[in-house]
């Protein structure tokens, strides 16, 4: 049977039939009466689209049975009107059942392989479900979002890390209350955490994912899904632990500087055909030589901060498929830099682009008059500057040589630093060159 999207739903006709999840499942209460009104329900669909739904009070004992929450239906002969009470999710239209809706009960896989979300990476509308061992768990932080808005907010995020199957390994951020789902007091205790209706953002270094206002989490539930995976790995070897902090962001500036210090062609040439949990993070210094596109600012949608583009004078969200009712002008800057060992790319962005220049986006673009194509003299004059970079490799860098190396933060080097570091560099080589001198020459004498 062929599902149409709910994204696909109008108000004309009722021959619709889609597969959906059923997410959230309440109780509609007139407060003034204590009077049952409605059994309401959030749906989403494979590509992460939501809709309201809602069984009137004289068709709640129809379907009430049939229906359970987190559980996969086919649903057909239904109404779609529009949301005129509340929005509980952005689509303004809602789902109506009327006494011959049919609901059928999917079989599906729950949870997704590492082969489902690998399919599913970077595709921003597909939700997908995950279980798995607790193996790492992040301290509680603050992050704050929308900085360049009118009402930047402080949001609480934790990072977590599932063993899904025997070899593999998912990362996920929890945003939000579910960052406080989980605290330290798992550390060392065998935990099974079901996550749901996630999306993949890529690799880097393990499979990362990222919950949504969709998502769910449960600890250890009692289902025939927590028994199989328990059996499929090493549950006795398995305990959470804290995950270890970025070093690179650690110690003094001095540090920072010349954490895994390489050349560009190290850099460069560096591949990894199968990205494990591993750092990829380093530094390196180089001078910029040109930029690399005309380009070096973007409109993005405060709703996702993906990129907009202009569509009949009007700025487009791709990822939310709307006009969005407020966006925020975000840095961009596309270097190319070399050393004395190579020439290559790098890409810099909003906050790091911000402290380079000394200057907001915002008053930049104020300070053009209008003329935002042109590129400001302030960004013109970063040619021919020398600066140490601190890059994070990406799966595109790692597996396929690509460039456009991300630029995690920028550094004034200091050249008696510098100095120091080249010395110390050169007399590692120089003792590393008499070892394996002094192995040769041992080597001659047994062979004598």
């Amino acid at each position: 049977m062929t599902y149409k999207k709910i994204r696909q739903l109008t108000t004309v006709g009722q021959s619709w039939n889609i597969k959906v999840r059923v997410i959230r499942i309440w109780e509609s209460i007139n407060f003034a009466t204590d009077e049952l009104m409605s059994l309401d329900m959030i749906l989403m669909d494979e590509h992460g689209d939501t809709i309201r739904a809602t069984i009137w009070k004289n068709l709640i004992d129809s379907y009430k049975p049939k229906i359970i929450e987190g559980s996969i239906y086919a649903l057909s002969n239904f109404k779609v009107q529009e949301d005129a009470r509340y929005h509980p999710v952005k689509n303004l239209f809602k789902v109506v059942f009327v006494y011959n809706t049919n609901v059928q009960a999917l079989d599906a896989d729950l949870f997704a392989s590492r082969d489902t979300l690998l399919e599913r990476k970077n595709i921003d509308k597909q939700c997908s479900d995950v279980i798995g061992l607790l193996t790492k768990i992040k301290k509680l932080e603050s992050r704050i979002i929308m900085k360049n808005t009118a009402n930047p907010r402080k949001r609480d995020i934790r990072e977590i890390e599932l063993l899904i199957s025997k070899d593999d390994t998912v990362r996920i951020t929890l945003w939000g209350h579910l960052a406080h789902s989980l605290n330290e007091d798992v550390v060392g205790k065998h935990t099974v955490v079901i996550v749901t209706s996630t999306m993949v953002e890529g690799l880097q270094g393990t499979l990362s994912l990222k919950s949504t206002n969709g998502t769910r989490l449960y600890i250890d539930l009692d289902i025939p899904e927590t028994w199989k995976l328990i059996d499929s790995v090493p549950y006795e070897e398995t305990v959470p632990k804290l995950m270890e902090v970025d070093k690179s962001t650690k110690g003094t500036i001095q540090e920072q500087m010349f954490y895994n210090r390489r050349t560009l062609q190290d850099i460069t040439q560096m591949r990894h055909d199968n990205p494990t949990d591993q750092d990829f993070v380093f530094t390196s210094k180089a001078t910029i030589e040109r930029l690399e596109n005309s380009s070096w600012w973007y409109m993005s949608c405060n709703g996702c901060n993906k990129m907009c583009t202009k569509v009949d004078g009007k700025y487009h969200c791709r990822k939310c498929n709307a006009c969005p009712e407020a966006t925020t002008p975000r840095y961009w800057i596309r270097l190319q830099i070399s050393d004395h060992t190579a020439t290559t790319t790098c890409s810099i962005f909003d906050d790091e682009a911000q402290k380079m220049l000394k200057m907001t986006i915002t008053d930049l673009l104020d300070s053009l008059n209008g003329k935002s194509e042109e590129i400001p003299k302030v960004i013109q004059q970063l040619c021919g500057k020398t600066l140490i970079f601190r890059f994070m490799l990406k799966e595109q860098n790692l597996t396929e040589g690509k460039g456009y190396y991300l630029v995690k933060k920028t550094f004034e080097p200091d050249e008696k630093l510098e100095l120091q570091y080249s010395n110390h560099q050169a007399e590692n080589d120089h003792n590393i060159e008499d070892t394996h001198d002094k192995k040769y020459q041992i080597y001659l004498m047994k062979k004598n």
